[in-house]
């Protein structure tokens, strides 16, 4: 049993973070990765699994349909980070008694499609009554390529594609009660398209593998940039010297319009664009804009994680506690 102590605090004060933390130190684990690898037979397999409550993460503007896709698409998502071939996936299922039948045919047909879309074959699963809807996936991958972990090499350089601050945006503007003003504006109709359809781009993967030995850490963004940049260096207990920022000009014109946004605060605590962030040699920079990547981020000796010379007060989305910075 917990201390006396334990029983009275709630768990939303630790954050998600620590309460991984403590998992790790319960069960014994020693990995601390977006993947799980599994060694069997001689064969390596990788295992995901992710989730979602619809209470906390459907939005106004998403369907049942909309939340079956997402959910698929984070899966997808990390296998991808670590160059895997996502194969197999089982989903358990929670839904409210008062829920409609449409409603549940709806969320079915996203994570078919999602599943099909991505090329795994969705199995089956389980079924059950609960007080909110909660959707969880888990899936195996074949990893094409040695395991991949989140330590980064020093001198290695960051890059990612350049498509941040279009969920951001919607995230700041929907929190702050401005959606609806400013939803008609075409950065603010892209970012609600990411959000409702992520498509993790899966067809890059064999691109990718040719430059494997490249590549000394990865991770997905979708709780945030700047959840990836913190992760990194902690993991790696390493300084993060980000030079510029993976958007485009679209994204810069549009928030010249919309007033009360940092740019800055959307890029790196965003989430939920499902996008990888590959650590990679310096000569290998050049390979990897060639797939339409951008290099922004250098890994130096030290700690933390540093934006025009001040350390990056932005940490991405953390559940119970939300975005930080």
């Amino acid at each position: 049993m917990g201390s006396t102590t334990e029983t009275k605090n709630r768990i939303r004060e630790f954050g998600e973070t620590n309460l991984i933390n403590i998992v790790r130190n319960i069960v014994g684990s020693t990995e601390d990765n977006d993947v799980e690898y599994m060694y069997i037979d001689g064969i390596t397999l990788a295992m995901k699994i992710d989730g979602l409550s619809l209470t906390t993460s459907k939005m106004p503007f998403m369907t049942h349909f909309d939340m079956g896709w997402k959910v698929m698409a984070s899966v997808v998502s990390d296998f991808l980070a670590k160059l895997t071939k996502p194969l197999y996936a089982v989903v358990s299922i929670t839904m409210r008694g008062d829920d409609t039948i449409g409603d549940f045919r709806e969320l079915i047909r996203g994570l078919g499609s999602g599943a099909n879309y991505f090329g795994m074959r969705y199995l089956g699963g389980d079924l059950n009554e609960g007080a909110d809807d909660v959707i969880d996936v888990a899936a195996i991958g074949k990893p094409m390529t040695r395991p991949i972990g989140r330590k980064p090499r020093i001198g290695d350089v960051l890059v990612t594609k350049p498509l941040f601050g279009y969920t951001g945006l919607v995230f700041k503007l929907y929190y702050s009660n401005e959606l609806d003003r400013w939803k008609d504006v075409e950065t603010v109709m892209k970012g609600i398209e990411i959000l409702k359809r992520p498509e993790p781009e899966v067809g890059i993967l064999n691109d990718l593998l040719k430059h494997a030995d490249c590549i000394s850490a990865s991770m997905d963004s979708s709780d945030g940039l700047g959840k990836v940049l913190w992760t990194m260096a902690t993991n790696g207990k390493v300084r993060i010297r980000v030079y510029g920022l993976p958007i485009n000009d679209d994204l810069l014109s549009s928030l010249a319009e919309i007033p009360g946004v940092k740019l800055e605060e959307v890029v790196f605590n965003g989430g939920e664009e499902f996008l990888p962030v590959f650590s990679v040699r310096e000569d290998c920079v050049a390979k990897f804009r060639d797939l339409g990547f951008v290099d922004f981020a250098r890994i130096e000796e030290g700690n933390g994680v540093y934006f025009n010379d001040s350390p990056l007060k932005f940490r991405g989305w953390d559940y119970f506690t939300g975005w930080t910075g």
